[in-house]
């Protein structure tokens, strides 16, 4: 199955500043590597480049006309439909999990049936915002509030599934 996964404001929809998450909210983190291990994460340059390493038990594959690396666990495309392609015969669950033209391009897809958000409760100074995408095509189906401790902001892990028509 492919899925959509990011952590999102709740208030401006921001997802990066500066290069990275404008947050590090350690459960989030966790939820985000328990939901994507054993997955292949599909994502562009500049989030390539704020990981800056291979993530455990994940294979990377990255859009980018520019970059290589000889890394055993990361595969680079320089166009979407080589990547479209070899993703149609991955038998391993695919996440498309940033930046922004990324998940602009995902939820665009039909092969894409769910979104897993985290809605952060933080105000941010985003310069990269997760697209909006139209509530008529999404349903939620479960929501679960994270609370806030000391100054990590608290989220909700939202999960949509796509309605097909």
């Amino acid at each position: 199955m492919w899925k959509v996964i990011a952590a999102v404001s709740a208030y401006d929809r921001g997802i990066g500043v500066g290069g990275h998450l404008p947050w590090h909210i350690p459960m989030e983190l966790r939820l985000f590597r328990q939901e994507t291990w054993g997955g292949v994460l599909v994502i562009g340059r500049r989030t390539w480049e704020s990981l800056g390493r291979p993530l455990p038990g994940r294979e990377l594959w990255v859009l980018s006309r520019q970059l290589r690396s000889s890394l055993a666990s990361v595969r680079f495309f320089s166009d979407k439909a080589a990547l479209l392609q070899a993703l149609q015969s991955e038998k391993r669950p695919v996440f498309f999990a940033g930046g922004a033209q990324i998940y602009e391009w995902a939820l665009a897809l039909p092969q894409v049936k769910e979104l897993l958000l985290s809605w952060v409760y933080m105000q941010t100074k985003a310069e990269v915002f997760f697209p909006e995408f139209p509530e008529s095509t999404w349903r939620l189906e479960s929501a679960e509030f994270f609370g806030f401790c000391d100054a990590i902001p608290g989220f909700v892990r939202a999960r949509y599934t796509r309605i097909l028509r």
